[in-house]
């Protein structure tokens, strides 16, 4: 726990925690401008069941940017200060320092979207919505799995790879899972083998506009998918596992 907690304490003196109050600002200010007449499906933009999706695609997006961002460093930063060497010390086993490390991760992760799912309910107030705050802080649940997906399997990858190949990949899988519907439509057209692979490689991305679109049906009031749940906790599950099993030489 003293692990877990150092982390957090490190990430909020980096005044991470501020800037996503800025962000979280920026898109209530954004979303809440007048929007005229744009409309979506016939409806128009500034009605809150029609813009709820949009705003928790966003939010997640950058709850899952911050968790890139925060967890890339962190367990290589830590070998090269040579901060695991006291931790061995102390008898504690490579993978719960890695473990405890991704946590630390995850609470920061969380705490940044919980700041800016408050901007979305602070949108619901200033629009008339007040009777879907409840459901927009279940949301948070959705948020809670998209983040923790991003934090574990950059930490685990960060174990046996460079920063920037780390960082690379990662942007690759954050970004193909945050449009991993545009891309499963898009690629609807390919045929052949190479069409084959193509939706193949598509769907080893985590279902990230999944867990959004879930969060967007609850507060809609639509069924939710929990097949999308469950694959996101067997990511997170999977990149669990890599913590533990992954070693670094320099322990």
């Amino acid at each position: 726990m003293e692990i877990v907690l150092n982390v957090v304490k490190e990430k909020i003196r980096k005044k991470m925690l501020y800037i996503t109050t800025v962000l979280g600002i920026l898109v209530v200010m954004i979303f809440s401008s007048d929007m005229g007449s744009l409309t979506i499906g016939g409806k128009n933009i500034k009605d809150y069941y029609v813009l709820i999706p949009i705003l928790i695609n966003v939010v997640n997006f950058l709850s899952g940017a911050i968790a890139l961002a925060m967890s890339i460093t962190t367990i290589p930063n830590e070998y090269e200060r040579r901060t695991s060497h006291l931790i061995w010390s102390r008898g504690i086993s490579q993978s719960k320092y890695h473990i405890d490390l991704t946590i630390g991760n995850v609470i920061v992760s969380w705490i940044s979207g919980i700041i800016l799912y408050i901007t979305l309910g602070l949108f619901a107030i200033i629009n008339g919505y007040n009777n879907m705050l409840g459901l927009i802080f279940v949301a948070i649940l959705f948020m809670f799995i998209y983040t923790a997906i991003i934090c574990t399997l950059t930490s685990a990858l960060s174990i046996k790879l460079p920063t920037v190949i780390t960082g690379v990949i990662m942007i690759i899988v954050f970004l193909g899972g945050a449009l991993r519907s545009i891309l499963k439509l898009m690629s609807a057209v390919l045929t052949g083998f190479g069409g084959t692979v193509v939706k193949r490689l598509i769907g080893l991305f985590p279902d990230l506009a999944g867990l959004s679109r879930q969060a967007g049906n609850l507060i809609q009031g639509k069924p939710v998918d929990i097949h999308v749940i469950v694959i996101g906790l067997l990511f997170i599950w999977i990149a669990g596992l890599g913590l533990i099993l992954f070693r670094r030489k320099e322990a």
